[in-house]
């Protein structure tokens, strides 16, 4: 048993090696068991012992009918600080502070970095933004797709990590705001201010409109920083 659990978790390193040499794409289809066995000269049960421990890390992702790829972000597990078990009153409010110490920076760089493609996709989510909005649509995902475009932008892949766990803010705080009256529209117009900045290479004015954006969605949730309890 020892035997065939170091030897999966060896099986597992050479395939994570292979994905780190670009062998293996992020996104991509991995070889099936067999042949993998038959590339490792291992039993198809170690391939699928070695799997498992590398579908548990998220440097892979197994999907029932069609086989098992290789995570958009391998190795980021879906709630790495554990905010799903935070009990704590102020966690939403924490969250938005965490973002207003990081994002408005973020933008302010990604202002200096983007190219011509990242200020397109950026522009592109904004632009699906407005189309499920005016369909009567959540918006909650597009939201978060705009913002992590921004993060790509900045060329920084610490920096593209975190921003998509402090965005989780953004999940919480749509069904806070959700039945506040022109708060959706609010959200295009910072986003389309935003979105201007950084196409004009205006690093202060990216940095100032996140800035604003992110304290107007906490005064549109109610937070304030005397609501905060100790």
């Amino acid at each position: 048993m020892v035997k065939r659990k170091n030897l999966s978790n060896e099986v597992a390193g050479e395939i994570k090696k292979m994905i780190q040499n670009k062998e293996f794409l992020p996104g991509s289809k991995l070889p099936n068991e067999t042949e993998l066995s038959e590339m490792m000269n291992v039993s198809r049960t170690t391939v699928r012992e070695a799997i498992k421990l590398l579908a548990s890390n998220n440097i892979v992702e197994i999907i029932r009918g069609r086989g098992t790829f290789v995570s958009e972000m391998p190795g980021l597990i879906k709630d790495p600080l554990g905010v799903g078990f935070i009990e704590d009153k102020n966690l939403l409010y924490s969250l938005f502070e965490a973002r207003i110490l990081i994002e408005p920076k973020v933008a302010s760089i990604a202002a200096k970095r983007a190219t011509p493609e990242d200020i397109k996709k950026i522009k592109g989510h904004l632009d699906e933004m407005k189309e499920v909005i005016s369909g009567k649509q959540s918006h909650k995902e597009k939201d978060i797709e705009f913002h992590t475009e921004i993060a790509r932008a900045m060329k920084n892949p610490i920096i593209e990590r975190i921003v998509p766990i402090i965005i989780e803010s953004i999940t919480k705080g749509y069904y806070e705001t959700i039945n506040v009256p022109g708060s959706a529209q609010k959200a295009v117009s910072s986003h389309e201010k935003i979105y201007m900045a950084i196409k004009n290479h205006d690093a202060a004015a990216a940095e100032s409109e996140m800035k604003l954006h992110l304290e107007e969605t906490l005064k549109d949730i109610g937070w304030s920083q005397e609501k905060i309890t100790i």
